[in-house]
């Protein structure tokens, strides 16, 4: 009978413990009917958000803080850098939220400093091996899948998950967002986003318009007939982007599993796509673009780059055409490098002509203009 007591104490103190140790705080709390002509906009600033799909006509936004101490003076800072706001008016729903800097979490470290330290030699060390070898299109999907967003995070990650008895130390943060807004996916809507994170549970098929600055972004799929996505000095991660143009400038990693009838601008930025769909035109300049695979009906890509490093991988013996115009280039193919100057009247020579070996079985064409740029078939 002793030892049951002395159980029982026990476990009364483990919950006492943790409850001090760790309080939730509420921001923001709203819900609001919706119908399929309902539009939300979406204007935040610091801010880390979870998109899950609710199971009826209603909008909720559930917007805590979880702190990992009881620190009134650190709650009263973090509270008063938060200005968060929700409204609705003509059947439009407004979600501003202006945080300040003290709430970014975009850099936060979930190991200790020491053990970055120690490790971060072989995370380097590992992206030189594995920057430019050849990835399916599923495993492309499960990198998106498992990434928690930036490249040393998803080192991290990794580190933890071959390692689960280390002790990688704790983060230094002391609080954190647990932001979970709950929509019908069929609602059409707009983000708004400076230096924040948002990822949604679901996949996209109303239009969708997107303007970002330092901001990390993890979608299923894209799938509106029109999307206009214009983002910068971030990160964007989708399993498929369908419909539409995109924009990326000074992006540090955009990684997408499939790309169709889509209008893609780039500049320097580093770009990886896993499966290039049907009708695709790119146009960049002084940037890295990884291109896997194509489908077997992809019909037709377009690239025009200046300064641009592009790799085409799994292409060597498709059926399918590829004409190659290139000025002051290199183009590595089969372990052999050759360079093309600037032709005395300046323009574009033909530098690869390719025709499929079966022509019934002609899967489409690639045309690439490159100047000042390299061109890796592998």
């Amino acid at each position: 009978m002793k030892l049951s007591i002395y159980k029982i104490y026990a476990l009364l103190f483990i919950i006492t413990f943790n409850g001090y140790s760790q309080s939730k705080e509420l921001v923001l709390k709203k819900s609001f009917n919706v119908n399929d002509e309902t539009v939300l906009n979406i204007d935040i600033d610091n801010v880390t958000v979870i998109f899950e799909e609710s199971n009826d006509n209603k909008i909720y936004f559930d917007y805590n803080l979880v702190f990992k101490n009881d620190s009134d003076e650190l709650k009263y800072k973090v509270f008063k850098g938060i200005d968060a706001n929700v409204s609705k008016e003509n059947n439009e729903i407004n979600l501003d939220i202006k945080n300040s800097m003290l709430l970014g979490e975009l850099y936060t470290l979930d190991v200790d400093i020491d053990i970055y330290k120690s490790l971060i030699k072989d995370y380097y060390k590992d992206k030189r091996k594995n920057e430019f070898l050849y990835k399916s299109k599923d495993s492309v999907l499960n990198e998106i899948d498992f990434s928690l967003g930036s490249s040393v995070d998803d080192f991290f990650k990794s580190q933890k998950k071959k390692h689960p008895n280390k002790n990688f130390g704790k983060s230094s943060k002391k609080f954190s967002q647990q932001f979970i807004i709950k929509m019908p996916k069929l609602l059409k809507f707009t983000i708004k986003a400076l230096h924040s994170k948002v990822s949604f549970n679901f996949n996209i098929y109303k239009p969708l318009e997107v303007n970002s600055f330092k901001t990390y972004f993890k979608f299923k799929k894209i799938l509106a007939k029109e999307n206009r996505i214009i983002a910068s000095n971030g990160i964007f991660q989708a399993e498929k982007v369908a419909n539409g143009r995109m924009e990326f400038l000074d992006m540090n990693k955009v990684v997408i599993g499939e790309v169709s009838n889509m209008s893609i601008a780039t500049e320097t930025s580093k770009i990886e796509i896993g499966e290039m769909g049907e009708n695709v035109e790119f146009n960049d300049f002084n940037s890295k673009l990884s291109f896997y695979n194509f489908k077997n009906d992809f019909n037709h890509l377009n690239f025009k780059g200046d300064y641009s490093k592009l790799y085409l991988y799994n292409v060597k013996d498709d059926n399918y055409y590829m004409n190659v115009f290139g000025q002051n280039t290199s183009l590595n193919m089969n372990d052999i490098k050759t360079t093309f100057g600037i032709s005395e009247n300046k323009k574009l020579d033909k530098i690869l002509d390719k025709k499929p070996k079966i022509e019934s079985l002609n899967s489409g064409k690639i045309e690439i203009e490159l100047t000042n740029g390299i061109l890796n078939i592998k």
